[in-house]
């Protein structure tokens, strides 16, 4: 970069103000936080019945039967 480049590159920055990061920090977690309880808001009245994972059958899978393992 020529100095007469950073001297146009000043002159274009030279308005824009950033804010402290703190600051920036804290609005994007509000936005993260916010979009959880929006979205948790909206999915938690429907009518579909909860998602079955495999985290939930943890119960029934202790209770099955040990499988044979197989050579191959």
């Amino acid at each position: 970069m020529t100095p007469h480049d950073q001297e146009l590159l000043d002159k274009q920055l030279h308005a824009i103000d950033t804010p402290p990061n703190g600051v920036l920090m804290l609005a994007t977690a509000a936005v993260f936080f916010a979009g959880m309880a929006v979205g948790g808001f909206l999915f938690a009245y429907t009518d579909q019945p909860p998602m079955r994972l495999a985290a939930n059958d943890i119960v029934a899978a202790q209770q099955s039967q040990p499988t044979i393992p197989t050579t191959r």
